[in-house]
């Protein structure tokens, strides 16, 4: 079963297609009903990346941090290939003035600090694949912990 957050505008997953659970999460966007507490997944359009990272920076780290804190596992999804994102062709990133050289600079130190993965999705169906795969892992890796494995 799949829960996805309240506040999720946009779900992947429609709920005349699968066991859907709106419920608030205080950390990410997504998770099932075995992950919940230990892995968790944040969908981000391009533009909603762009913003995480540069105007609200501060807010998504304290997201991010308490996902750490907890010990979840963490994932971020973002509907754009990274080449497309660093050079602005995604929707609204005509409009942004920051260099793509900076920006690229920006995913990396972002990508080297956090101890989350980041997954680039050619378009939401790719993402629902490879979310779908991630928690997949996840509840792999988390019934081998159980197990003592």
């Amino acid at each position: 079963m799949i829960i996805v957050d309240t506040r999720e505008q946009k779900p992947l997953w429609s709920v005349k297609d699968y066991d859907i659970i709106r419920r608030k999460l205080d950390e990410g966007d997504y998770t099932t009903e075995c992950l919940f507490n230990l892995a968790h997944a944040e969908r981000k359009s391009a533009i909603d990346f762009y913003g995480s990272l540069v105007q609200g920076h501060e807010r998504f780290v304290r997201e991010i941090n308490r996902a750490i804190e907890k010990d979840l596992d963490f994932a971020i999804f973002v509907e754009c290939s990274e080449k497309k994102f660093i050079n602005k062709r995604f929707e609204g990133g005509i409009r942004l003035k920051m260099p793509a050289v900076t920006l690229a600079k920006i995913v990396k130190t972002f990508q080297e600090h956090y101890p989350i993965a980041v997954f680039w999705c050619k378009n939401r169906e790719d993402m629902k694949i490879k979310m779908a795969m991630w928690f997949l892992e996840q509840e792999t890796k988390h019934k081998l912990i159980k197990v003592g494995v």
